[in-house]
């Protein structure tokens, strides 16, 4: 038996593996076009024999290999000019088959913007571009100002166009479309009028309403005394982040205590608006806080923390509602935004909650990072804010934080402003 076995097994040894090699056709090419651009441009290759595999080809311009091979059939390649295309021939390699007489490509540098000559306007106001390559064909020019058209009225010696600011746009960037080459510059502020506010502190060197009313108060507690730091503009309050001490403010106990006058900001279309400087981060840090009870509130965090509904570094604004009237039990609205605010420089912050658009907004630096649906039955009025506090927790828990850094120009509208009028806020400092 076992010499039998040895047998079937040199046996089975003998034969070898079986191999089969394919040959692939050699492709043909027969033209390209376009065969000027800008890099980015989408180049189409006509032929035969390129197979259906776009993982097989590769596209050369200039001897710089295409990023990105968009599509291929067996008689059409579309490619992606790199950016750093060089003028010149084109290869096309397919599988093992190189081809490098399929024709040229003759790069165009793209056109750049380097300045405009306003950053902020109304409809019809004209605004001079400046930068290189546009050419001055002005059919093949387009303007947006953040995505809304404008018209070009002029185009000199290449390096100047003239457009009037559009109807309708809103703030954002200055896009310059030179033979459909999108090239993106400055940002363009559409600055309306924004309302007065009810209240607002500009912290130069004390804590008094600028518009003439109750004058802020401070409670140092275990805390630091307020001090006062260069802010945005003039001078800002800086506060050091006391934790609340044992049994917290809602045993009466506080640390780090700026409180405006009561209901302040009872309104059912509010907006409050300030400037941070926030370098020592910290969880669940309030930027503003105005309620009654812990379950009646409405409050601005610079953070919650990462274990919570997802809110990681982001912001987060709250509506929070207990036993009150239109609420029975607790109810919480979290708008929890998508965006940190960064711990270097001053940064513009902005909450809106409106009970006739049922909706809480939340800005950074002048852009809507968040917009969260209000509960049908949303109302600031059903409770009186008796504790309406900047960079404290109106009633909080024994150790949480209060907000560390500084807070310039704290305003509170009673109205809901619109994102153009946020933008002017955060544009004019």
């Amino acid at each position: 038996m076992l010499a039998i076995s040895i047998a079937i097994v040199l046996t089975g040894c003998e034969k070898g593996p079986s191999f089969k090699e394919y040959t692939y056709p050699k492709q043909t090419a027969s033209g390209i076009s376009p065969a000027t651009g800008y890099p980015g441009t989408y180049v189409t290759i006509t032929g035969k024999d390129f197979g259906g595999l776009t993982g097989a080809v590769k596209v050369f311009f200039g001897g710089v290999k295409a990023d990105s091979v968009i599509s291929c059939t067996d008689n059409q390649i579309v490619a992606k000019v790199p950016v750093t295309a060089i003028s010149g021939k084109v290869s096309l390699q397919i599988w093992t088959n190189t081809n490098d007489s399929i024709g040229s490509y003759t790069v165009i540098p793209a056109p750049v913007i380097k300045s405009a000559s306003a950053n902020a306007g109304s409809p019809g106001d004209i605004v001079t571009i400046k930068g290189t390559g546009f050419g001055a064909d002005i059919s093949k020019l387009a303007v947006k100002f953040n995505g809304t058209a404008a018209t070009v009225n002029t185009a000199v010696a290449d390096t100047l166009i003239t457009v009037t600011v559009p109807s309708g746009f809103s703030s954002g960037n200055i896009v310059v479309y030179v033979n459909g080459f999108a090239v993106t510059g400055p940002s363009f502020a559409y600055l309306v009028p924004v309302p007065n506010a009810n209240y607002q502190l500009d912290f130069e060197g004390n804590l008094n309403d600028l518009m003439g009313g109750t004058a802020a108060t401070y409670t140092q507690g275990a805390g630091a005394a307020l001090s006062y730091i260069t802010g945005i503009s003039g001078q800002a309050v800086s506060l050091a982040g006391y934790t609340n001490p044992a049994g917290g403010t809602n045993s009466g106990v506080y640390n780090q205590i700026m409180a405006l006058p009561v209901n302040i900001a009872r309104y059912n279309e509010l907006t409050v608006s300030c400037w941070v400087y926030w370098p020592v981060q910290t969880d669940w840090s309030p930027i503003f806080d105005f309620g009654a009870t812990r379950g009646n509130r409405v409050c601005l965090l610079a953070r919650a923390t990462s274990s919570w509904n997802g809110a990681g570094t982001n912001m987060v604004g709250r509506a929070i509602f207990e036993n009150v009237t239109g609420f029975t039990g607790y109810l919480e609205t979290n708008a929890v935004t998508s965006s940190a605010i960064p711990n270097t420089g001053w940064h513009h912050v902005a909450m809106t909650s409106s009970k006739t658009d049922l909706l809480m907004k939340v800005y950074l630096d002048g852009a809507l990072i968040k917009s969260q649906a209000l509960p049908a039955n949303y109302d600031l009025t059903v409770y009186s804010q008796n504790h309406a506090y900047v960079g404290a927790n109106s009633y909080g828990t024994a150790n949480e934080p209060s907000f560390a850094g500084g807070i310039d120009k704290f305003q509170v509208f009673n109205s809901t402003l619109s994102a153009n009028q946020v933008y002017t806020l955060y544009y004019k400092k």
